[in-house]
């Protein structure tokens, strides 16, 4: 999972909780404040109740009191009974009430299904009569049904903002979860071009926060990597072509010696022998050296002309057969001698000798190889088939990396850079090169070059 899916999941389950928390902490203050107003409801009945028994009594008017107390349940749907106590005993004002609905909060039975909430009023001083009693009958049902009534509405009405909150809240924090991980992805991307070779990446990410200063020490390591990148092709190419001419020297001594070999006793001339190939396999590696950090320095000379093709490739193959005769190898090839392409004829050389040697130094003796040339679609397709050992899967991926070695039961040795150095040649080209291969059954190398290969090319650095 991606960091930016899982930061907007994060936000996404932050602002759920949240709402969740805020949601029930908003109801139960509403369900307290439902409860207080009910009271406060209550209480206002029986200041008014208190009030018009006052103001009866102040204007020795009964009726006037009787008439509101006969509205009260009009008034107030929580009201099921009143009665009045006027000295001679308890008596109910207005109709009697009828039984109780069950479930839609009726009036009540019995007292236990009330509250009796009781008004004492006195007679003012200047009044007539006496003490006044006034029994008001809630009923508990219809005071349930209000409570949940308020609640359900304000429970709806949480539930409509809550959800347009958070449908709002998660539409925007995946756009907000891209915007804050741009930066670290840009860091992501910096380092992987970083490790594949690409030391001139820079991270361009303005701030003073965390991740700008981690920017920084990404930039800052690029540039001491480009330095000792640079140093190193620098030394690379300078012992490279320091070491050519004692090279020559020994191979002109060696050859000289070797030139009258009636001096030499059998001995003397078996180690001269010795010499000399160690000295050609100091020399091909040197040369490899040298041809890869003129590839990374961009100076390898490139020069595409229109040559003919097939007969470079038969030429090469025809160089190899004595050494695939010897090694009791097959080498035959399939070519289009009017096969005409533009190409560097010596760089193309170079990558034709690469691939047959490897084939030769993988290929088990009674093996086959064959070299083949076509035409395709726009462009040249050339591939070399050996019957040899194989490689392995898992190296693969690896086998155009410099100084990559591949183990083999036949222990052939190399120093792991002609494969890059045919993949910079074709890359150079504008061209792609393949590997098809099975353990045990041989392994196909193919390249193809384009119709119009560019003029002048750069090739990025092997990786």
């Amino acid at each position: 999972m991606s960091i930016r899916l899982k930061l907007a999941l994060v936000i996404s389950t932050t602002i759920l909780v949240t709402i969740l928390a805020c949601g029930f902490a908003f109801f139960s203050l509403q369900n307290a404040t439902l409860r207080q107003r009910e009271e406060e409801n209550i209480r206002l009945c029986k200041a008014n109740i208190a009030d018009m028994a006052s103001e009866s009594m102040l204007s020795n008017d009964p009726l006037m009191l009787l008439d509101y107390l006969q509205e009260l349940p009009r008034l107030y749907r929580e009201v099921v009974r009143v009665r009045l106590d006027q000295g001679s005993g308890w008596q109910d004002v207005g109709a009697a009430a009828p039984p109780p609905s069950p479930g839609k909060g009726g009036p009540p039975a019995s007292p236990q299904s009330a509250r009796i909430e009781l008004v004492s009023v006195a007679p003012p001083a200047e009044g007539k009569g006496g003490n006044r009693a006034i029994e008001v009958w809630f009923s508990r049902a219809a005071l349930a049904q209000n409570q949940r009534l308020a609640r359900e509405k304000v429970f709806h009405n949480l539930l409509t903002a809550g959800s347009t909150v958070a449908l709002l809240g998660i539409l925007f924090c995946f756009p907000l979860g891209w915007t804050m991980t741009r930066r670290i992805l840009r860091i992501e991307s910096a380092l992987r071009n970083i490790g594949s070779g690409k030391s001139g990446t820079r991270v361009n990410v303005k701030g003073t926060d965390e991740l700008s200063r981690l920017a920084q020490g990404v930039n800052d390591m690029a540039v001491r990597l480009q330095e000792l990148d640079g140093l190193k092709k620098t030394f690379v190419a300078s012992v490279t072509h320091e070491l050519r001419s004692p090279l020559g020297a020994i191979e002109s001594y060696v050859k000289a010696l070797l030139a009258d070999p009636q001096r030499l006793s059998s001995v003397e001339r078996e180690n001269l022998h010795r010499i000399m190939s160690n000295v050609n396999r100091l020399g091909h590696f040197v040369t490899n050296l040298l041809d890869m950090a003129k590839i990374e320095r961009g100076k390898l000379d490139y020069a595409p002309r229109q040559i003919p093709l097939g007969q470079l490739v038969e030429d090469a193959v025809i160089f190899f057969q004595p050494k695939a005769a010897e090694a009791r190898i097959s080498l035959t090839c399939a070519a289009d001698n009017g096969v005409t392409w533009r190409a560097d004829p010596d760089l193309i050389t170079h990558v034709l000798t690469n691939l047959i040697s490897n084939a030769l130094k993988f290929t088990r003796p009674g093996g086959k190889i064959l070299v083949e040339l076509k035409r395709t679609a726009g462009a040249v397709q050339c591939s070399v088939a050996d019957s040899g050992v194989g490689i392995p899967p898992e190296s693969l991926a690896k086998i155009f990396r410099p100084f990559e070695r591949v183990k083999n039961p036949l222990r052939a040795t190399g120093v792991g850079l002609g494969l890059v150095i045919s993949k910079s040649i074709i890359d150079m080209h504008g061209g792609r090169i393949a590997v098809e291969s099975q353990v045990g059954k041989g392994s196909r190398f193919t390249f193809i070059l384009p119709d119009n290969p560019p003029a002048v090319s750069t090739p990025p650095p092997p990786q």
